[in-house]
């Protein structure tokens, strides 16, 4: 029989009421949009109430095609990317203060050269900001600000025939993985002292016959391991890392759907469960159970959503899943089991006009 020590028990105590007091504090989600032919108007800002998925708007930014959004380290500042692919593609970033978002700059990529059309994804990393621009072919960082504003262009990064799609720092703080969907690859950055796209090499090349078109991936949340989710082949690749080299040792379907169109990928919190999004055919999330140990995972169940779904986040406590469903016109809010990682219908959702990316703002 082993005795718990009066101060251990204390301090567990103290760990559970504080993940209790913060479990119960109302937070906050920014959503980015598709404003061309919706009803969208720009970056949204809602309460999100962690007890029941109760939202409320706070807020609306104007702004053109934000489809990506990230908030800044400090939590003052909301990113997007302006999704064109007509000159007016650029960055934009929002002053976030209480429940009030409001626009305060805007940068075009062809005032610097950049080719940043279809700008998709962006990233804040230390003191730079990184887009990753599909049909530019481009990888893009920018230079912060000290109060936030982003400053000029530090560097770039393109391929003939590349198709960038997200950029993931390492868990180890040392690299910058780039997703690279037209070159059916992985890039691997260092930061540096020009910016953080410094010494690329490719860190993973699809060698199989069928193209994969790498999307998004994700480290695991102990930073051992890292997922690919890739749209074209609907592929999910699951990586041991060590410090910079991904070691592929597992690669299966993602789902049965054959829709040629994974979108998105996230682990739970706890690192227990892995949640892929897959459209235009059985549109909805792929669940798979993760062996913490060896980093494999296994598919354990789908869930079907409304039509055309993105991007998705999961609530800091793990226990409500957002879904942006752009054809819906919806953010579908789903209740996630904790044993199993199943997700359920909550009832609840948030009607807004092309949604296309949700981000907690802490």
């Amino acid at each position: 029989m082993h005795l718990v020590r009066p101060a251990a028990l204390l301090c567990a105590l103290a760990l559970l009421l504080t993940g209790c007091a913060s479990s119960r504090r109302m937070q906050r989600l920014v959503v980015g949009t598709y404003t061309m032919r919706s009803s969208a108007q720009g970056v949204y800002l809602y309460s999100f109430n962690p007890r029941n998925a109760d939202t409320r708007l706070l807020s609306c930014a104007p702004s053109g095609n934000p489809s990506f959004v990230t908030v800044s380290s400090d939590r003052k500042y909301v990113y997007a990317v302006n999704e064109f692919h007509d000159g007016r593609e650029g960055l934009s970033a929002f002053w976030l203060e209480g429940d009030s978002l409001r626009p305060v700059q805007r940068v075009l990529f062809k005032d610097a050269g950049v080719d940043g059309r279809s700008a998709c994804n962006i990233l804040q990393t230390g003191n730079a900001l990184v887009s990753s621009n599909y049909s530019g072919g481009t990888v893009a960082a920018y230079a912060l600000a000290d109060d936030g504003r982003i400053g000029g262009l530090l560097q770039s990064f393109g391929r003939e025939g590349a198709r960038m799609h997200c950029a993931v720092p390492s868990p180890d703080g040392k690299y910058l993985f780039v997703c690279n969907l037209g070159n059916d690859c992985v890039h691997r950055f260092e930061p540096g002292a020009e910016g953080p796209l410094c010494k690329p090499v490719t860190a993973w090349q699809n060698e199989d016959p069928v193209r994969f078109g790498p999307r998004h991936m994700v480290f695991s949340p102990d930073g051992r391991f890292a997922c690919l989710l890739c749209e074209l082949g609907d592929r999910l690749v699951v990586f041991r890392y060590e410090d910079g080299v991904l070691t592929p040792i597992q690669t299966l379907m993602a789902y049965d759907g054959e829709g040629h169109a994974s979108a998105d990928i996230h682990f739970s919190p706890d690192g227990r469960f892995l949640y892929t999004s897959h459209r235009r055919q059985k549109d909805g999330i792929a669940i798979f159970s993760v062996d913490r140990e060896s980093g494999l995972v296994t598919p354990v169940g789908y869930q079907k959503t409304g039509a055309h779904p993105r991007n998705f986040a999961i609530s800091p406590d793990g226990r409500f899943l957002l879904c942006a469903c752009r054809d819906s016109n919806c953010i579908e809010i789903y209740s996630v089991d904790r044993r199993s990682g199943a997700l359920r219908p909550s009832g609840k959702s948030i009607r807004v006009g092309a949604p296309v990316c949700v981000q907690f703002t802490f």
